[in-house]
């Protein structure tokens, strides 16, 4: 009787099967994964604060026993369990994809030496860059994000930006102090943009907008949701603080001259006399709407620089000598301006939640040096209590953490340590992981260090998922570290269903292996590098400087590819998805870096200072250079996730569930040729990934601004719009050969800039499902193309 109260207690009828109590959702979260699959598992709390799970055979069932200090440890024992012993792979929808399937029967752990503990080495594992709203996850609806709920839960996840829905906050405080309603809606960016009205960079307002009411109001329901399961599931979310940037009408309506301007973004010093009242309204609004697990998210101005009201010469800066970046842990004497300002900022917080956290990105302050800049951070750090601010070190470079401001762990204050790894979601096999697999090891051998956790900030996930789970599973202890071989060796078979010591999962091991010493060895750049979207200059690492003879890297990179070639024409058909996102993928690079030398000899042809043109030499390179972007959208259109119909689709049944008619008309920001919400949705979402500022109709030239930052290898943009670019240069620049002059530069800007308009205004509809078979289409591609890489055969 005891004993089934106690279970009771802990989420457990008497038969291991879900109850009402804690664990609940878990069970409900193996439900969702594998109906049918909960009975299998028997989880318990163990109330012990190791922050370990413990796996074990049930000695009396043939259940799997999972005991845990916490739901969120619990759930990362079941995904655990699944991925290496029931060798089954949970991965992003757009990424990579999953592998389920349940087992017959389930996999005992006696055979592998009984029961498995497994402890986190810092507190959180930490998940999100502010911009990954607006790269990957922008078009979630509640399903989406469930799974996405899921698959961090499962992969031992339990910090995150909780980020969704705060424009309706932002709405309702600032019409509370006297906005209009399109005064705040205007400032709002469009859909795709929203990162950049909440202030990172600041780029601009109205992008692509006005901000619909319809969506704001559907992301406040959904965030609502969001929240609720991810407390459930033991995620700690961080909200939103107030960090001072507003629609700079606020300026008028306060008469408050001390507000900045910044185009029509204005930003309040956190002493300004009137920030309290913005971030007590803003704060009372959020916390009611969504709780609060008391972590707080605040950048302040964010461009990679400095707010505005930051003098760049300090006067204010205490005595003292300039901080050593090696060696010492003594912490620098604050800047007291900045001292007054964090507390400021802090307090902002604090009075409506005394148990506030304050969560502050490290990208801000990356490439600070000297004095001042040391002393100014340390006024940031000093300004809260030491355990309530904590620093999220975004580290995008060959370990670069060894020579900043934390050389000594920022003198002790609590961080977060995460790979950046990532910019715009761009697609591209990159990434030292011998470098990463360094995360939290380094760190924790530094005395002076307090690491509070580890993770990833990429701006765009669903992409390198090889990469995101070395580091998610070294968070644990009996990590890979530093065996990267070894880790993706073992995780090829797992992921592919091979049958352990086959032919096919010996060669899926080399191919892995291959891969680790090509692109996974180097941390190139966080961008695409590639010739695919870029017209000049891509940075040229896989050939010799004669751009025809592959490097060593390159070769590996080519045979790798060719060993999962082989690999797929041994499976059945169809592929697990794992396996044919591997297959193409792998393709997708290897065509991807040809594309370097074809868009630099196509540059050098188009661009020639030489007049006339040689209409030849332009043809030539044109030619080749569109034929390999033909093959490579022919390629990747077999794969999901290399789709652009889906991530349109995506736009527009988001704006179904919105179910707005406020989106386009008088007022807004968009074309004419923009017709209701979704259209709207799918206007913002093409000029995410083309020009990212909207081209406006009969512009001379594409606007300023982050060109093609967020392009992507896929199947429809490739053709319809990168491929095309390169076409329709090449015909001008063969007219201008012909009349005996050079590159009419003012006509190729124009048509560039037709073109951009064109495409994100269209409504033309794109292959939502995969087009032709991988096997045959990746072996056929990969034959065409071997006598480019016939110096590898040497």
């Amino acid at each position: 009787m005891a004993a089934a109260l106690l279970a009771a207690f802990l989420g457990l009828s008497s038969s291991g099967q879900q109850g009402g109590g804690p664990l609940a959702p878990a069970y409900e979260l193996i439900e969702r994964l594998l109906p049918g699959s909960s009975s299998h598992f028997s989880l318990r709390l163990s109330g012990a604060k190791d922050r370990c799970f413990t796996l074990a055979d049930a000695t009396d069932s043939d259940q799997l026993s999972i005991v845990a200090s916490d739901v969120s440890l619990v759930t990362a024992g079941v995904g655990y369990y699944l991925r290496e012993y029931a060798n089954m792979t949970i991965g992003w929808p757009r990424g990579g994809g999953s592998r389920l399937s349940v087992p017959k029967p389930w996999p005992r752990l006696g055979a592998s030496g009984g029961a498995v503990t497994r402890c986190r080495r810092a507190a959180y594992s930490y998940f999100m860059n502010v911009c990954t709203h607006s790269y990957s996850l922008v078009w979630y609806d509640w399903r989406q994000w469930e799974q996405m709920l899921d698959w961090m839960a499962l992969s031992g996840i339990n910090l995150f930006l909780a980020l969704t829905g705060q424009e309706e906050v932002q709405y309702r405080v600032f019409r509370s102090f006297g906005l209009s309603d399109l005064e705040i809606r205007s400032w709002f960016n469009g859909p795709a943009f929203l990162t950049w009205s909440r202030g990172q960079n600041e780029y601009g307002a109205g992008i692509a907008g006005p901000l619909p009411r319809s969506f704001m109001r559907q992301q406040y329901d959904m965030q609502q949701q969001i929240v609720a399961r991810a407390r459930q599931l033991g995620l700690t979310g961080q909200l939103p603080g107030f960090q001072g940037n507003v629609p700079v009408s606020l300026k008028r309506v306060l008469a408050d001259s001390n507000i900045t301007e910044a185009g029509a973004t204005g930003w309040m010093d956190s002493l300004d006399p009137r920030f309290a009242e913005l971030a007590d309204a803003w704060m009372k609004e959020l916390t009611s709407s969504f709780g609060t697990d008391h972590w707080y998210q605040l950048d302040g101005y964010f461009n990679g620089g400095t707010a505005p009201w930051l003098s760049t010469r300090s006067t204010h800066a205490a005595a003292g000598g300039a901080h050593s970046s090696r060696g010492s842990a003594a912490e620098p004497p604050a800047d007291a301006l900045w001292l007054r300002r964090g507390a400021a900022a802090y307090a902002g917080l604090n009075r409506t939640d005394p148990d506030a956290v304050w969560s502050f990105q490290g990208f801000s302050f990356i490439g600070w040096s000297g004095a001042q800049k040391a002393a100014a951070l340390a006024g940031f750090i000093q300004s809260a209590p030491k355990d309530k601010f904590v620093i999220i070190d975004m580290d995008y470079g060959e370990g670069e953490w060894s020579s900043k401001f934390d050389q000594d762990g920022f003198w002790g204050t609590p961080f977060v340590w995460t790979k950046l790894h990532n910019f715009g979601g761009t697609d591209g096999l990159r990434g030292n992981l011998s470098m990463a697999a360094l995360i939290p090891s380094a760190a924790l051998k530094v005395p002076t260090v307090s690491l509070l956790g580890t993770g990833f900030t990429s701006e765009g996930i669903d992409q390198n998922p090889a990469y995101y789970e070395l580091l998610l599973d070294n968070h644990f202890t009996q990590g890979p570290d530093a065996d990267v071989v070894g880790f993706l060796t073992r995780r090829a078979p797992k992921r592919y269903g091979l049958t352990e010591g086959s032919t096919a999962a010996i060669a899926a091991a080399e191919a892995w292996k291959l891969l680790a010493s090509s692109v996974y060895s180097q941390d190139v750049s966080v961008q695409d590098t590639t010739g695919v979207k870029s017209l000049s200059k891509p940075f040229m690492w896989s050939f010799q400087p004669d751009r025809a003879t592959p490097t060593p890297k390159m070769c590996a990179l080519w045979h790798a590819w060719g060993l999962l070639v082989e690999v797929a024409k041994n499976v059945s058909t169809p592929l697990p998805e794992p396996l044919s996102y591997d297959l193409v993928n792998t393709g997708r690079e290897v065509l991807a870096q040809l594309t370097v030398p074809l868009s630099l000899n196509f540059t050098d042809a188009v661009l020639s200072a030489r007049a006339p043109l040689n209409a030849s030499s332009v043809g030539a390179a044109g030619g080749a250079y569109a034929s390999t972007l033909a093959d490579l959208d022919r390629l990747v259109g077999a794969d999901p996730a290399f789709l652009l119909g889906s991530w349109l689709e995506m736009a527009r049944a988001l704006a179904a569930v919105a179910n707005g008619s406020d989106c386009t008309g008088a007022g807004t920001n968009v074309p004419p040729e923009v017709v209701g919400c979704e259209h709207f949705y799918e206007y913002n979402a093409r000029c995410q990934l083309t020009t990212w500022n909207p081209t406006p109709r009969g512009a001379a030239k594409v606007p300023g601004g982050p060109l093609d930052y967020a392009g992507k290898h896929w199947n429809g943009l490739i053709a319809d719009y990168y491929q095309v670019r390169v076409e329709r240069l090449t015909a001008q620049a063969i007219k201008d050969a012909e009349a005996g002059r050079a590159l009419n530069a003012s006509a190729a800007d124009l048509l560039q800039a037709q073109l951009a308009f064109d495409f994100q205004v269209s409504k033309k509809s794109f292959p939502t499902s995969p087009i032709g078979e991988p096997v045959s289409i990746s072996a056929a591609i990969h034959d065409r193309y071997a006598p480019a890489f016939a110096a590898c055969e040497a």
